[in-house]
């Protein structure tokens, strides 16, 4: 009789032990309080409340299969995307041929370059990094500028633009340059008025502006004043000049203008030698 017993316990014990990964919404090891229908969080850190760091250890499989490595929320089949940045994959040489590899494999080569499987052969990826944005621009037209007004500076006449699409990253009608992609970008503008009356008390503003305005100043700008030029009012140029490093993202934006308060509208000179701008990817 107590051989029975004991049997039924252990059978029902059994029992709620496999049943429970059916039972439970969400299967967790080394926490109490899974938030995807798998986790494992390898350092038993995560507490009741974890942030990104904590879940940087964590393995995750969410309801769709995808997995996450250091990502609770994987948006790829094998997404490695942690916060701390160890998301990096290590290939090994392979033996395998091409075709019993399959079409999109990856491999080291042993001679410091990785390998894709197109199903019948290994080719090499490209080493060439991309072509770096460079821009240079001239502008010879007059444009008139306006007392107290901001105006972007357009019809720019390219020298240099070594962009990747088919009209280049610069546009010299509308003067608006996008970035082709993520990183840093060195810009150079410079502006020169026509002769004119500058009076007392007048200066000249020149900027340069991006759309994004994360981890990135929008708008830096420069002033040339005329606080007493002289006892009266003389003619001459103005100018201005500018310099920035912007920190943009694929598809942001950077423009030119200028604004001054001299009390009459002043034309840009028509002299592509005073007027000119650079962009260059860092």
């Amino acid at each position: 009789m107590k051989l029975k017993i004991s049997f039924v316990y252990r059978l029902i014990a059994c029992i709620l032990f496999f049943s429970s990964g059916i039972i439970a919404a969400q299967v967790g090891f080394f926490t109490n309080k899974p938030l995807k229908p798998l986790q494992i969080d390898a350092a038993k850190d995560n507490g009741a409340t974890p942030d990104a760091l904590k879940l940087s250890n964590d393995v995750v499989v969410d309801s769709i299969g995808n997995l996450g490595v250091g990502v609770l929320n994987p948006i790829t089949k094998v997404d490695l995307r942690s916060s701390d940045n160890k998301g990096l994959i290590g290939l090994g040489a392979g033996t395998q041929t091409p075709v019993e590899a399959g079409g999109g494999a990856i491999r080291y080569n042993a001679n410091g370059y990785l390998e894709y499987s197109d199903g019948e052969q290994w080719i090499a990826l490209p080493l060439t990094a991309p072509t770096k944005a460079l821009v240079n621009a001239s502008k010879s037209t007059a444009q008139s500028i306006a007392s107290g007004s901001t105006v972007y500076i357009s019809d720019w006449i390219e020298t240099v633009d070594l962009g990747t699409t088919a009209n280049g990253d610069f546009n010299p009608s509308t003067g608006v340059f996008t970035a082709p992609r993520d990183g840093f970008y060195l810009v150079s503008f410079n502006i020169t008025l026509a002769n004119g009356a500058i009076p007392k008390n007048t200066f000249i503003e020149t900027a340069i502006e991006s759309d994004r305005n994360i981890e990135n100043i929008q708008t830096y700008k420069t002033v040339n004043s005329y606080p007493a030029f002289q006892a009266g009012v003389v003619s001459n140029f103005i100018s201005g000049n500018c310099n920035a490093i912007f920190n943009l993202k694929a598809g942001n934006t950077i423009k030119f203008s200028v604004k001054h308060n001299i009390g009459s509208a002043r034309n840009t000179l028509n002299d592509g030698k005073f007027n000119n701008l650079s962009i260059s990817e860092l």
